[in-house]
């Protein structure tokens, strides 16, 4: 819902309370840059239980709504979009937290580095494969290959199987002139 922007928007400060805002903020550049290992651990872990507790309320709040459930309050919720919108805010914070503390562990980039890395070791894999796959003799591995089986052959060899009158269909003409009269 929100970009990495250094202050929140106007919706999600009327979303999360002060101290969610508290912690929503602290996950942001640069502040989240500046955390120490543990804080940033601290923070992703109370960004996952605000989040999850948010969830867990409006899962209830949309089954009072749906009279699924019966009301935890005085009265039952009449819906829960709040609770949802609260829900992604720190859904989106706690992204933000964790993609920073992956990034510290040496997860980097797509979780192996740079583009070049990635296209080297998928260039190893298909590799090792294609060697794999040279060394199997269970069969045919190229359709030049003696061993290869000779498939189907051609259909000019075999005879067609057509109707007595050259029609397509095997009951002869009267259907084929059927299809081919125009009815409107």
């Amino acid at each position: 819902m929100t970009d990495d922007s250094r202050t929140a928007s106007a919706e999600e400060k009327r979303a999360l309370s002060k101290d969610e805002l508290e912690l929503a903020d602290r996950a942001r550049h640069p502040a989240l840059g500046d955390l120490s290992d543990r804080e940033l651990s601290d923070l992703v872990g109370l960004l996952r239980d605000r989040r999850n507790r948010a969830r867990d309320i409006g899962d209830r709040q949309g089954r009072e709504a749906r009279g699924k459930a019966d009301a935890s309050g005085a009265a039952p919720a009449a819906g829960n979009a709040g609770t949802l919108t609260k829900q992604d805010y720190l859904s989106a914070a706690l992204d933000r937290a964790t993609a920073e503390r992956e990034k510290r562990q040496g997860g980097g980039e797509a979780e192996g580095g740079d583009q070049k890395a990635l296209s080297e070791k998928a260039l190893q894999m298909k590799t090792e494969a294609d060697a794999a796959k040279a060394d199997d003799d269970s069969g045919a591995i190229h359709p030049d290959d003696p061993n290869a089986d000779p498939g189907k052959g051609d259909l000019a060899d075999k005879e067609r199987r057509t109707a007595p009158s050259g029609a397509l269909d095997h009951a002869g003409e009267l259907p084929s002139r059927e299809r081919s009269r125009t009815r409107y």
